[in-house]
């Protein structure tokens, strides 16, 4: 009984995250022009769309989750772990923090 409860739950959080990976894709340029608009910073496709992610999931740990995702793009194009992490937080804490939805 409990198994099959636990599977449902998984199942529910799968199709819940299938959901999120079907966002429109016009989204992630209306919230690159947003951000350059309301905060004066260019943020890339890449960065944006885990942006848009976290601005309309739910979870708990949406926060969390965009700014390691963040991190690794900035420390992969060459930027040193503290830096990223820094630049990582504050996007998130400027965007997520203070966005309208």
């Amino acid at each position: 009984m409990v198994l099959s409860r636990k599977k449902d739950i998984n199942s529910i959080v799968a199709e819940r995250r299938r959901e999120l990976r079907d966002l429109p894709t016009v989204l992630v340029p209306v919230w690159q022009i947003k951000i350059r608009e309301r905060f004066g910073i260019s943020v890339d496709r890449e960065i944006a769309k885990y942006i848009v992610l976290a601005a309309h999931e739910n979870g708990t740990w949406k926060r969390q989750r965009a700014m390691k995702k963040i991190e690794k793009l900035l420390q992969e194009r060459g930027e040193s772990k503290e830096n990223s992490a820094r630049i990582a937080k504050e996007i998130i804490d400027l965007v997520i923090g203070s966005a309208e939805y």
